[in-house]
């Protein structure tokens, strides 16, 4: 040795998890060299029951005789411990060369279940790790791996851990999913990260070669302490009003126009990007229903299950018009997987672009996990819309409008609701509370559980009326601020007649506007060419409900009188 060494450590030990009502494992920590070791000593206790100054387990008459038997337990090991590592000392003190292999010599006395640990010590363990890789991971899948080992090789070159199985254990993952917490990383990527290793280690285990007899019990992944509605506040459906200003977008450059129909697509379908090549080839089967109706059918990548799928006149137009120019910008048809996940990278932040052109800009707060804190966020819409959104919406609106879960895991190609529930359905309080009173009103013949009365604005004007809250002045005067932003449609109607006249009208107009949308899908599937309907523009009209305001103020007019 070129150095001054003294082995003047001391051992603490300390709980992993102090504010769990569960046992927790206790760790003996030491530090050499200006580095820090923990490792488990197989023992569990109470946290209410460790005496952390004391540095034992408690023992008293106000805890059960089961307590009191498991704690004495602890304490005898825990004293065996401090008593083996003193006779440590003077081993390594004798024997010097060992120094250099002082944490599996200490790790040893604390916990003799340590096994294979001569042989392991040769074995590099990211280098096994990354030979579990080209056995046992499928292409598309490494790229995950790989980081996870490259993220691991720096944790253990940053701590000063051996990079061999020997070290590979429960108190070294440990360590690692601390580091990983400390850096401040998002709780999906450490768990991801941890996943693989775990996963690979598994491999290792069960390889015939390697063997490695790692045993992992009792290690706990990183949990997401989030609720079920802070998991899902970062995944915001589009409303059909925000998906009908993107698809009304004009002066698109054709790439962001691209960008667009298939964002659009998707939204209209409910499908993952890696299933929109088979739609666009055309690589499904068409089934003719009784009424009339078509349905395509097909099995999606990820899971290999059936989606059944409605083509709706828009996602039917988008589809025909790229069927036989193809798709120039983002190369999503392509067999490979490399150039299909760069196409849906440049897809993604082109939606972004596209959904701010469109105006997508209200703030939304969310919540985050940052290592194991719960962190409150704020950012633009536009910025948190990606491929996967379409999926969130699609979902959120079938059932919006109505149609029945079971019948929504149909197009999503879902073996139950509980993924559309837990995932994908995202419900406001007013979505929720629609449906609750709605489910009340349903109630026939209670007393107790009945909606309150709607109040009738036509009956005379009662004592009681004229003291509540209700104020009529100021109803009035909101309609009538309402009734002047109206354009020169409202100014031109001079009575209630005119007005219904021309929601007749309207009607007429919207019954006119399916019936075209009718002959346009009839015309795409007779081959008629897309430019023909490019001009076919919904028209919206803001009139809707202005009659019923004008009788409100004739009716506030005329109560109001004496």
């Amino acid at each position: 040795m070129d150095k001054q060494v003294f082995l003047d450590f001391i051992i603490r030990f300390n709980l992993r998890q102090c504010k769990q009502n569960k046992p927790t494992l206790i760790y003996a920590v030491f530090c050499f060299d200006r580095k820090q070791y923990k490792i488990s000593t197989g023992l569990k206790i109470y946290p209410s029951q460790w005496n952390r100054e004391k540095q034992i387990a408690t023992i008293s008459n106000g805890q059960t005789q089961l307590d009191n038997r498991n704690n004495a337990i602890i304490n005898r090991r825990l004293i065996a411990i401090l008593t083996k590592v003193e006779e440590k000392k003077g081993y390594l003190c004798e024997n010097v060369d060992s120094i250099s292999n002082i944490f599996q010599e200490i790790k040893f006395v604390i916990n003799p279940n340590s096994r294979n640990m001569v042989r392991q010590v040769k074995q590099v363990a990211t280098t096994i790790l990354s030979q579990m890789i080209e056995k046992y991971i499928e292409p598309k899948s490494q790229s995950l791996y790989i980081h996870s080992i490259s993220s691991f090789k720096k944790f253990l070159k940053e701590k000063g851990f051996e990079d061999n199985l020997a070290s590979l254990d429960v108190d070294l993952l440990t360590t690692y999913q601390e580091y990983l917490c400390e850096k401040r990383l998002q709780f999906k990527t450490i768990h991801n990260y941890e996943g693989a290793i775990i996963t690979l280690i598994y491999k290792a285990n069960k390889d015939r070669d390697i063997k490695a007899n790692i045993n992992l019990t009792g290690y706990e992944r990183i949990q997401d302490m989030r609720s079920k509605e802070q998991r899902k506040s970062k995944q915001v459906p589009l409303t059909e009003a925000q998906l009908l200003s993107i698809y009304h977008l004009t002066n698109l450059s054709q790439e962001d126009e691209e960008a667009r129909d298939l964002f659009l697509c998707q939204s209209l379908l409910g499908q993952r990007i890696s299933d929109m090549p088979k739609i666009f080839k055309g690589e499904y089967i068409v089934s003719s229903l009784g009424s009339g109706d078509e349905v395509i059918s097909f099995n999606v990548q990820k899971t290999g299950e059936e989606a059944v799928l409605y083509l709706f006149p828009i996602a039917m137009e988008i589809i025909l018009k790229y069927r036989n120019k193809g798709l120039k910008f983002y190369n999503i048809l392509s067999d490979d997987e490399k150039i299909i996940k760069r196409a849906e990278n440049k897809l993604n932040q082109s939606i972004k672009r596209i959904c701010r052109k469109a105006n997508l800009d209200s703030d939304i707060n969310y919540t985050e996990q940052i290592g194991k804190k719960i962190v409150s966020k704020k950012t633009k819409l536009y910025k948190l819309i990606h491929t996967q959104i379409a999926r969130h919406t699609f979902i959120t609106l079938m059932c919006k409008f109505g149609v029945p879960k079971d019948n929504v895991i149909i197009a999503t190609a879902h073996t139950d609701e509980k993924m559309i529930n837990d995932v994908y359905l995202h419900e406001t309080v007013d979505d929720k509370g629609k449906r609750l009173v709605e489910s009340i009103r349903n109630i026939k013949g209670s007393v107790l559980f009945q909606l309150k009365s709607t109040p009738n604005p036509i009956q005379e004007k009662s004592e009681s009326s004229a003291n509540s809250n209700f104020n009529y002045e100021a109803m009035k005067a909101d309609i009538l601020a309402k009734k002047e932003l109206e354009e020169t449609t409202e100014k031109q109607a001079n009575n209630i007649q005119t007005l219904k006249q021309m929601l007749a009208i309207e009607k007429h107009e919207e019954e006119a506007q399916n019936s075209r949308l009718r002959e346009m899908e009839k015309a795409f599937k007779a081959g008629i060419d897309y430019d023909t309907f490019l001009e076919i523009q919904a028209e919206q009209n803001e009139i809707a409900g202005l009659a019923d305001e004008a009788d409100q103020i004739d009716i506030f007019d005329n109560h109001q009188k004496p």
